[in-house]
């Protein structure tokens, strides 16, 4: 994989080739974004571009460094990962311990980071001396979804590379290409809000039972009816129920909600984030008001928010239907 082979994010490339021309790199670098939407890959890359033996802005794919680096036995690129929940004070240690020492076979160390955010406060104050003092042979890449957990000192040493969301258009073209429909396609990239890894790792069966339920669910909101229902499987039974399943549930459920949008805004139904529910969603056009599509969408957002922030799911979910009771419909 070279820059080119990475989905999107044509900024942090330029920069960073630039960079890589100029031998200006960063010692230290934060790659901030969501889930799955490449920082671990474009990390990958740069770590091959900065010992490739052939080019000296990008990975040729072809030397001996960049087939090592592919097969995950390069000894001077380091993947450090959380040992459980946690990146502990040892795994930092033996980061510093080895950033002072020259290269074996490559021209820099580089070490890459995940989960960063999960350093313990131990772990970072350690890794913090390496950057205060930053090793003339390493490198030190680090990759966080929550730039907000990382201490201040850390930040203010590093480079910081904003990661957005990949487009739901480049999510669908590499989607098509791996051999999925054009619908199957299009359906999976409205609901994964730009998080490649996760829409590859979607099962279509999967997909398609788990629309069905946010389908019932959002039926069950707008008509008002069958809340003890889905209050016994969605929330009293919640261990049965793993958060990413929820979660889930939630993003078709706001997709639902969008396309309604779309439509009593009389817009183009070629933007319909679920073409295959068109006639049934329409139905639903004058049970409720924009207003209230609008307040759905917003207890939708603040239930996602409360379980990336490992709210408790059964208080999550029964709040999220007390909040439809009492509501105008029109």
């Amino acid at each position: 994989m070279a820059f080119k082979d990475v989905l999107g994010h044509e900024r942090v490339k330029k920069i960073l080739r630039k960079a890589l021309q100029k031998k200006k790199i960063p010692n230290s670098i934060l790659f901030c974004g969501p889930k799955g939407v490449g920082k671990e890959e474009m990390a990958l890359v740069l770590a091959k571009a900065i010992n490739c033996e052939r080019k000296k802005d990008d990975a040729c794919e072809k030397c001996t460094s960049c087939k090592g680096i592919n097969a995950g036995n390069f000894p001077d690129v380091m993947v450090i990962q959380p040992d459980g929940n946690v990146i502990k004070i040892e795994q930092m240690r033996a980061l510093r311990k080895i950033a002072y020492l020259k290269p074996m076979v490559g021209k820099k160390r580089v070490f890459i980071v995940t989960e960063a955010e999960k350093m313990t406060e131990a772990a970072a104050n350690s890794l913090l001396k390496v950057l205060e003092e930053p090793p003339l042979f390493s490198y030190v890449l680090l990759m966080t979804h929550n730039p907000f957990l990382i201490l201040s000192t850390i930040k203010s040493r590093c480079q910081i590379l904003n990661f957005p969301p990949l487009s739901k258009e480049d999510i669908e073209r590499e989607l098509m290409e791996k051999g999925f429909t054009e619908e199957k396609a299009r359906v999976i990239s409205r609901l994964v809000r730009g998080n490649l890894k996760q829409a590859l790792g979607l099962d279509w069966e999967d997909v398609q039972v788990t629309r069905k339920q946010a389908w019932m669910l959002f039926l069950s909101l707008v008509k008002r009816e069958n809340f003890a229902f889905f209050l016994r499987n969605y929330a009293f039974s919640y261990k049965s129920l793993v958060k990413q399943d929820w979660e889930q549930i939630l993003e078709i459920l706001s997709s639902f909600c969008r396309d309604l949008v779309l439509l009593k805004e009389k817009s183009d139904s070629n933007l319909l984030m679920n073409p295959d529910y068109e006639d049934e969603i329409r139905k639903m056009e004058e049970l409720v008001s924009l207003d209230w599509l609008m307040k759905c969408l917003e207890k939708i957002d603040f239930a996602i928010y409360g379980l990336g922030k490992n709210l408790n799911v059964n208080l999550l979910v029964s709040s999220f239907f007390s909040n439809f009771k009492e509501w105008e419909y029109a």
